[in-house]
């Protein structure tokens, strides 16, 4: 049995789709012209004309709200990847060069690596209508990539988590260096 949403339900849900729309934005608008420690939540708020209650509603902290504007530079590649259509080194090679393209992505995943916030914690936005590709996911790819390249089933989870850890790192310590120079460096180590 199917349930009847009615008038005012799907109006709801249209503002809140609308909401988080402008929120994201708004974010990644604000990240891309000044960057992580220049923008507040009120400020990403203010700008996309909502209240900082309903901000909160939908995003736990700046960083959901900062990996939440990103995650769609990041879904081509996890797709791909997860459909088994990439190589590790084609999958490390994309994901540096998302880095490398917005920094700010580097800093929001950061935190995750070193259990300031995990998944399931605050890293995570309150509202299951935002999708996110968070430091989890990302390092789950790269260890079954890791494994499937090893020819071994272990788990690479462990190893797959430093690396990704120290790619976005080196990102950050190296902000004038590409993307190629980040994955060649962690593929080095890696193979």
């Amino acid at each position: 049995m199917s349930e009847e949403t009615t008038p005012q339900q799907r109006a709801a849900a249209t503002k809140r789709k609308r909401t988080i729309s402008k929120t994201v934005s708004a974010a990644a608008l604000l990240f891309d012209a000044h960057g992580w420690y220049g923008v507040t939540l009120d400020d990403i708020a203010k700008e996309a004309g909502v209240s900082t209650a309903a901000f909160n509603r939908y995003f736990a902290t700046k960083q959901a709200v900062a990996i939440a504007a990103y995650t769609p530079m990041l879904l081509p590649v996890v797709k791909q990847a997860q459909a088994a259509n990439l190589t590790l080194e084609s999958f490390v090679y994309e994901l540096a060069e998302a880095v490398v393209q917005c920094p700010v992505l580097a800093i929001s995943l950061l935190p995750a690596s070193r259990d300031v916030t995990r998944v399931g914690d605050e890293t995570r936005s309150t509202s299951h209508e935002v999708v996110l590709v968070d430091f989890d996911q990302l390092a789950d790819l790269l260890g079954r990539l890791l494994a499937n390249y090893r020819g071994r089933s272990d788990d690479h989870m462990e190893v797959a988590e430093l690396y990704l850890s120290g790619l976005l790192s080196w990102v950050l310590k190296h902000p004038d260096r590409s993307g190629e120079d980040a994955a060649n460096l962690v593929l080095s180590q890696l193979l």
